[in-house]
């Protein structure tokens, strides 16, 4: 089972829409877990117009095992948990310190070990930046997608986020790390992307392309939806790259 999960340094990349469409073309021929984990800003009951029974938040409150949490078939071989849309910063998950999520870390390792056999793919998406959930979610996963933008101020910070976060889990643990642009405007930025590219590959991530800017996209995502047919350009796109992450060598 891959547990794979997409991340940024910040706030407006495209993150969740990535995640989302990720989980969405897996899910085509393979059983999918796609979780929400931005606990400040989720979107998930927005995307999928689903109200589930009972929260992410929930779990991590101890009220309900993590089997409860799991919303099935929202798609066809896409499971999702969501997580509340109703913001409480006095939840444990937005106030409690590293020993609490640790005690949380060796729970959800102990309840993901149990649908191993269930499914092919768990997909995390996660709050921007560098919250103590994301460490989790770090040591939970195998492979993780970072999401940026193509400007320098968010390499600079995803450079920062990588030595942060993410050189420090490499020692202990086997896993990749990829790059992946978002938004990139119709002018020829080749060189630039791959001079930063080469930048972050310097620093162990692996560069897996670009999805463009598109005015068709930006149209279809504020008055339709976020998930996309497989031939749709955001998604053949997205599929190169994940062809990528998922190749086997």
């Amino acid at each position: 089972m891959e547990k794979i999960l997409v991340h940024s340094y910040k706030g407006g990349t495209g993150k969740t829409t990535v995640a989302v469409n990720i989980a969405s073309i897996l899910s085509l021929e393979n059983k999918v877990l796609l979780i929400e984990n931005d606990f400040m800003m989720p979107s998930f009951f927005d995307i999928f117009k689903c109200e589930p029974n009972a929260y992410f938040n929930d779990y991590l409150n101890g009220n309900v095992n993590f089997d409860e949490v799991i919303e099935y078939e929202v798609k066809s071989n896409l499971d999702v948990v969501f997580t509340n849309k109703r913001f409480d910063p006095n939840e444990k998950v937005m106030s409690s310190d590293q020993e609490w999520f640790l005690s949380i870390l060796k729970q959800m390792i102990a309840d993901l070990k149990t649908l191993e056999k269930k499914y092919n793919y768990i997909i995390f998406d996660t709050p921007p930046g560098w919250h103590l959930i994301v460490v989790n979610l770090i040591a939970l996963s195998n492979k993780a997608v970072l999401l940026l933008r193509p400007d320098s101020y968010e390499v600079n910070g995803t450079k920062i986020m990588l030595e942060i976060l993410y050189k420090r889990a490499k020692p202990i643990r086997s896993w990749d790390v990829y790059l992946l642009f978002n938004q990139v405007p119709d002018v020829e930025m080749k060189v630039d992307l791959d001079n930063w590219a080469g930048e972050l590959e310097k620093d162990g991530m692996k560069y897996i392309g670009h999805i463009s800017c598109s005015c068709n996209i930006a149209y279809e995502m504020a008055h339709k939806t976020k998930i996309f047919p497989l031939e749709h350009e955001f998604n053949q796109a997205l599929k190169n790259a994940l062809d990528i992450v998922l190749a086997k060598y």
